[in-house]
Parts: C-alpha cells; structure tokens; sequence
C-alpha cells in the first residue's frame, strides 16, 4: 500500500514536471516566433516606425501570454503537489487506523 502512494505521488509529481516543461516550451516558441516576425518586418523596406511598433508590440503581447502560461503552469503544478499531500496524508491515517486496529483492512 505504501508502494502505492510513493508510487501515485511519484506519477503526480512527474505530471506536474511535464506540465511546467510544456508549459516552458510553447512560452518559447512563442517568443521565438514573434521575434522571427519581428526581424522580417523590421528587414523590410517599408516605413520603418510604423513596423517596429508593430513589432514591439507583438514581441511584448507574445512575452505577456508566454508569462501568463507559465503561471498557469505553475498553478495548476501546485495543486497537483497538494492533492498528492492531501492523498499521502488520508493514505497514513488509514495505514495508521488498520494497524492500530480502529479499521478493517
């Protein structure tokens, strides 16, 4: 039963790892793939002011949703982490009952 719940907690931190990389990921290729259109737009001839205001602002957009992904990542990493305490902690008490007699197995 122990195994289990190291094993439940092992998988749920690994979930909440996959998730924060994930998350860290499409943050990049966000921001990559604004500042590539960037560079092109910036590249091209044409009135440069209104392209590079153009540019700054999708790099800033891009940089805005990237932060906002992680903090959801984030978030929803440290409510994995606490149902796996939560879970960890009923499985203890149940352990604990069972061995102390108070329950049944």
């Amino acid at each position: 039963m122990a195994s289990d719940i190291s094993g439940g907690v092992q998988a749920m931190e690994a979930e909440a790892a996959r998730v924060l990389e994930a998350a860290r990921a499409k943050a990049s290729d966000i921001a990559l793939k604004a500042r590539e259109d960037s560079r092109k737009m910036a590249a091209a001839e044409l009135p440069l002011d209104d392209v590079k205001a153009e540019g700054a602002r999708l790099i800033k957009d891009a940089e805005k949703q990237a932060q906002l992904e992680l903090k959801q990542a984030d978030a929803r990493a440290a409510e994995i982490e606490a149902s796996a305490g939560k879970r960890a902690d009923y499985y203890a008490k149940m352990m604990a009952s069972i061995v102390l007699g108070e329950k049944a197995a």
